[in-house]
């Protein structure tokens, strides 16, 4: 219903079973004809929002949502979610009705958030972002989020503070395992395998010795993930994998005997590496008897799993199988994380011809100095 008002505006009441859910003003009446019709359109899709919805602020439908979140996801992405909530969202964005918040106001959030503390940061949070408003959308308070399609910003290296993949050479590995053998043999084995395996730790923590298999080659099928809750430190029993499938990772000929090691006179249902003192193994248990923060080169644990998606990419294994080895949801997932360590048979064979030009043809020899040349005349 269209009704011109006093001051020559025009008022769109939209009913639905008798009931005003819809009411806005306008300086056309044209304008107030095709907001009307939209409404209408909208109530008989199914599509409808009342305006009134977006009412709720950023901080209500936060708090709705992580108790809409408890017992539907892992104990680890409510924990991550509950996080950037409380640490980045709601300061930044409490106060705001939902419907205000706009896909501009999101995306300069998180270029500041990437500029003042790191891009990884950033997707995390724009993840929960993402979550909270479709979430809304879902329970009838938007049409669209203002989230969805929000880049992940990239600044200046210098001030975004990119995490970057760090993994190990295999020299230094080995140096590093020699070094922690000496203060905890089995804690040096975890490395080796979490470093020849890109075996989470949650992934190896659930390992049992009935998971080791060697048909139809030697290998480990990963069937659960045993996470960590980062609030409490207690260990969360799950019978699924984070993707929910089960894979299979090959055991190298460098890591099979640490593995067939873990498993002699164990059943088969026993954990393969459990704690010290049994039960399932902690991480910062792990840490801290192979001296992590000393002994790890300045790099993080999860660079171990870099470091075997590293290996494998350098002796030729195609992307699609790392993807597989790895665990990930996609093989562009891998891609974007590791096509920067992959060369081409091009870029190879152009690497030949600079080390020919240099006089360097095998690519190991080091050229003639000018000196050898002229018989080391002055």
């Amino acid at each position: 219903m269209i009704i011109k008002r006093p001051n020559g505006k025009w008022r769109v009441q939209v009913k639905y079973r008798s009931r005003v859910v819809a009411d806005r003003t306008f300086d056309r009446r044209g304008d107030a004809v095709r907001w009307e019709v939209e409404q209408k359109r909208l109530l008989h899709s199914g599509e409808f929002v009342a305006p009134a919805a977006g009412r709720i602020t950023v901080r209500e439908l936060a708090d709705e949502f992580r108790e809409a979140r408890k017992g539907q996801v892992s104990v680890r992405a409510w924990e991550s979610d509950e996080s950037a909530l409380r640490v980045h969202v709601v300061p930044a964005f409490g106060k705001f009705p939902i419907s205000s918040v706009t896909p501009p106001l999101v995306e300069r959030f998180l270029v500041d958030l990437a500029v003042s503390r790191s891009v990884r940061t950033a997707a995390r949070v724009r993840t929960t972002l993402r979550g909270l408003f479709r979430y809304a959308v879902r329970t009838r308070r938007l049409q669209v989020s203002p989230a969805e399609l929000v880049p992940l910003p990239h600044p200046d290296s210098r001030t975004g503070k990119v995490v970057e993949v760090d993994p190990f050479t295999v020299a230094a590995l080995l140096d590093v395992v020699d070094t922690q053998r000496k203060l905890s043999p089995g804690g040096a084995d975890i490395t080796l395998v979490l470093a020849l395996t890109g075996l989470r730790f949650g992934e190896l923590r659930g390992l049992r010795v009935r998971d080791v298999v060697s048909v139809p080659y030697p290998g480990i099928v990963v069937k659960r993930s045993i996470p960590q809750s980062g609030l409490t430190g207690a260990v969360i029993e799950r019978a699924t994998t984070k993707s929910g499938r089960s894979r299979m990772v090959p055991l190298s000929e460098m890591v099979l005997p640490v593995v067939t090691k873990a498993a002699e006179g164990k059943e088969p249902n026993d954990l393969l590496f459990p704690a010290p003192e049994g039960g399932y193994l902690h991480a910062q248990n792990w840490r801290r008897q192979i001296h992590w923060n000393t002994t790890g080169l300045g790099r993080r644990p999860h660079d171990l799993r870099h470091t075997a998606a590293s290996l494998w990419i350098a002796a030729g294994v195609d992307i699609k199988t790392v993807s597989s080895w790895l665990g990930h949801s996609t093989a562009k997932l891998t891609l974007d994380t590791y096509g920067h360590l992959m060369g081409t048979d091009a870029d190879r064979a152009a690497l030949d011809r600079v080390n020919k030009a240099l006089g360097n043809p095998m690519g190991t020899q080091q050229p003639k100095s000018s000196d050898s040349e002229s018989g080391g005349e002055a």
